[in-house]
């Protein structure tokens, strides 16, 4: 999912500008025909039209045609600009607010809502209806989404008065809801109803095919509405934004959810952590950073010397002393050399002779001692072995898969 993200993260802003210059376009058309009566020509950015008649005269508002009078193209004006609408609407909806697809078709006008801060200051908010997590959230709205859910409304109250209310029925739990004034809806046999999931899917999917015609990076590469939000929670996260904050806005209840969403790109990786170097340096005091002296040096060197043990090295950090008094067996800091594992035993065959005399004697605390002393050092035994066991693991090589050939 990662990959997913990091290869549509370049596209977006393709995709976004495509949907919204494509919107502009025909929305200036579809204005400039409408000045003109039917069988009368008009321009529009440098191209004469023809305002055509309709065979289509049951709707209120009967279908705008024009031919392009240089190509003979017929153009369903009002039919394309209406697609263009929600393919804009969609796709910058699900990219400012990372709704899940579900969440999108759910919105209603009743999901805009306002607060004012102390300060006179009012601020818009998106109140998303439960979905995945059954817990109602509110998103507080960018100037750009604002735009957006205002532009859907304008078109709603143009075309009906107001926000028409419909019932949506819902695929997932195969019944319909409660009529609703919901923000994404349409027309789905002559009646208004709430758009569908698959409808979403559809015009974004139509949006990725033209654009293939002349971006060829977008013909091996769709986008999902989930896209949007994996892409929504990365931008959000690699800006600085701390990931508690953007599981809130996700409506994530773990942190490890909104976690697995981010994509972490190695540029990112390689800047922050040069920052927070950076940042780390200048809160220091400067003399930390003068060059040693060659006795600070030597010792430096000497240390990894001094490491170096019988049954292998010590990886206790520069500039601390042995915590644990050279009880080697016992210390977390011992990794075992392979080549000791004969030593080993030989050190086990001696604390077990000295168990069997602390027995006989009754040494009581010399026999806790040593069978502490035996399970550290047969769980090292067993953990060196492991590792040497291991060895060598070949990935091989992959191979391109043979070319299908059609019956």
């Amino acid at each position: 999912m990662a990959n997913r993200t990091r290869d549509r993260q370049p596209l977006l802003p393709i995709l976004s500008k495509y949907v919204n210059d494509r919107w502009h376009r025909l929305r200036t058309l579809l204005d400039a025909a409408l000045t003109v009566e039917i069988g009368e020509e008009f321009a529009a950015e440098g191209v004469t039209w023809l305002r055509v008649s309709t065979m289509d005269q049951r709707h209120n508002r009967p279908p705008v045609r024009a031919v392009n009078r240089a190509t003979g193209e017929l153009v369903h004006v009002s039919r394309d600009e209406g697609y263009a609408f929600w393919q804009w609407a969609i796709v910058e909806t699900l990219r400012l607010a990372g709704l899940r697809a579900e969440e999108l078709i759910e919105l209603t006008h009743l999901s805009v809502r306002q607060y004012q801060r102390p300060n006179g200051e009012v601020v818009a908010l998106l109140v998303v209806t439960p979905s995945k997590s059954d817990r109602e959230r509110i998103i507080p709205m960018s100037a750009e989404l604002f735009h957006v859910v205002a532009q859907i409304i304008r078109r709603h109250r143009n075309e009906h008065g107001t926000v028409p209310v419909c019932v949506r029925y819902d695929n997932h739990e195969r019944t319909w809801s409660e009529p609703l004034p919901y923000l994404f809806q349409n027309f789905h046999g002559g009646t208004q109803r709430g758009m569908a999931s698959i409808t979403v899917w559809r015009l974004i999917g139509r949006a990725c095919d033209e654009l293939a015609l002349t971006h060829p990076q977008f013909k091996d590469i769709r986008f999902a509405p989930h896209d949007f939000r994996r892409l929504f929670a990365t931008e959000l996260v690699n800006n600085g934004l701390p990931i508690h904050i953007g599981a809130a806005l996700l409506g994530h209840l773990d942190i490890r959810t909104t976690r697995g969403y981010v994509a972490v790109f190695d540029e990112d990786v390689i800047s922050n952590y040069h920052q927070f170097l950076a940042r780390r340096r200048a809160e220091r005091p400067k003399e930390e950073y003068r060059d040693p002296t060659p006795e600070e040096w030597t010792d430096f060197q000497e240390h990894f010397d001094k490491r170096r043990i019988e049954l292998g090295s010590c990886g206790r950090p520069y500039g601390t002393p042995c915590a644990h008094e050279h009880a080697c067996i016992r210390c977390p800091m011992l990794s075992i050399n392979p080549k000791m594992l004969p030593r080993l035993n030989e050190i086990e065959e001696d604390l077990l002779a000295r168990r069997k005399r602390a027995l006989a004697e009754d040494w009581q605390g010399e026999i806790e001692g040593i069978e502490l002393t035996l399970n550290f050092l047969r769980s090292k035994r067993e953990q060196t072995s492991r590792f040497q066991r291991v060895g060598t693991v070949d990935l091989g090589l992959p191979h391109p898969r043979p070319p299908l050939t059609t019956q």
